[in-house]
């Protein structure tokens, strides 16, 4: 696909989201989404944390920046080599917390399309026992974390490692998906992929037994800044 050719994909979403329905859609489709009765924030950040915790995953609450980097630790499991894959430090709501976490013994590792062509920086990231990453939004209605990808936001932090921290702004905790898309409808096409977290990694393919970081990460903590 050409730079071109993407670039017209991507104007159409856009114009499909700013329509709320896709482009051949008969007249007779529902309307625009319309929102619930706004809820207070701090209803909104409690109905996400008991859909988060109900799918496995944590919420912490985070009382200024310099607790965060000492929740993450409390995270970690101990070893003589503890590495954390991370988001860059522009990319996260927290200025300088490389530096933090390097300076309490953690190896702070980064995905860029250089290191990736590194046979070596490969098998650092693959042995993070951590991802930190930011988040977007989060959805009150499902517990999820909505993440776009892009320069300095890398795939692997929230996909690679064992345990996945989230990085989430309080005002950017919404009621649902499509009261994000309608009132946010550039997120959609402003990064890489867009992809909503709902919890831990799990399965049920073998057997129909239940297992959990099969396809990702088998730990989902989100910190509230």
């Amino acid at each position: 696909m050409t730079a071109s050719e993407r670039e017209r994909m991507r104007d159409m979403i856009r114009r499909a989201v700013g329509r709320a329905r896709l482009p051949d859609a008969e007249a007779t489709h529902p309307g625009r989404f319309q929102p619930p009765d706004r809820l207070h924030p701090g209803d909104l950040i409690e109905r996400f944390r008991v859909e988060l915790t109900a799918l496995g995953g944590a919420v912490h609450e985070a009382v200024g920046d310099a607790t965060i980097a000492s929740i993450i630790q409390t995270l970690i499991p101990a070893g003589p080599e503890t590495r954390a894959l991370c988001w860059d430090d522009g990319a996260l709501p927290v200025p300088g917390l490389s530096d933090v976490l390097s300076a309490s013994g953690i190896g702070v590792l980064h995905q860029s399309a250089d290191t990736a062509r590194s046979s070596e920086h490969r098998r650092l990231m693959a042995s993070a026992v951590v991802g930190v990453t930011g988040a977007d939004a989060g959805l009150a209605e499902t517990g999820s974390v909505v993440i776009s990808s892009g320069p300095g936001r890398g795939r692997l932090a929230s996909l690679l490692p064992p345990i996945h921290v989230a990085l989430l702004r309080r005002s950017d905790v919404v009621w649902s998906l499509a009261e994000l898309i309608g009132s946010r409808p550039a997120l959609v096409t402003a990064g890489a992929n867009f992809v909503c977290i709902t919890g831990p990694s799990r399965t049920a393919d073998i057997e129909h037994t239940l297992s959990r970081g099969v396809h990702g990460p088998k730990e989902v903590h989100v910190i509230l800044v």
